[in-house]
């Protein structure tokens, strides 16, 4: 029973800074709210959609999950972080596909799993929040 409080507090105590810590990702305060009946925003009216936005570290991917569910991921490349070209991007012949052209990674872009190294992190994960169906909050 001791052991199991003294992890909750741990864990309470965390904090999202850690998380890019741990990652070797600058933290960068993010809280964007996305109208999804706005025109910037079509490519996410579909589930498996995705828009990039000018925000995070390098720039965030939001995509379409599933009918009311969305994932926001940086596009800073986990593998050699402070490499300046780690930068991932949506693979062309692919939906669900993020590629870094410098370290030549593979995520998916539904999840942030690394599907092909080297690097063996995932991605920084944002938290997606929708809201009364028509907007969508990104923010750590």
């Amino acid at each position: 029973m001791l052991l199991l409080t003294v992890v909750m507090l741990l864990a309470a105590g965390c904090k999202k800074e850690d998380i890019n810590q741990q990652l070797g990702i600058p933290y960068v305060k993010v809280d964007q709210y996305l109208l999804l009946n706005n025109p910037t925003s079509i490519g996410l009216n579909a589930v498996g959609g995705y828009i990039l936005l000018n925000a995070g570290s390098r720039g965030i991917v939001v995509y379409h999950r599933s009918y009311d569910e969305y994932v926001a991921f940086d596009l800073h490349c986990t593998w050699q972080p402070e490499q300046i070209c780690g930068v991932v991007s949506p693979d062309t012949a692919s939906t669900v596909i993020l590629n870094c052209a410098c370290c030549t990674s593979k995520f998916s872009m539904i999840d942030g799993t690394v599907l092909n190294g080297p690097s063996i992190k995932q991605l920084l994960q944002y938290r997606a929040q929708l809201s009364d169906g028509a907007t969508l909050h990104i923010y750590n």
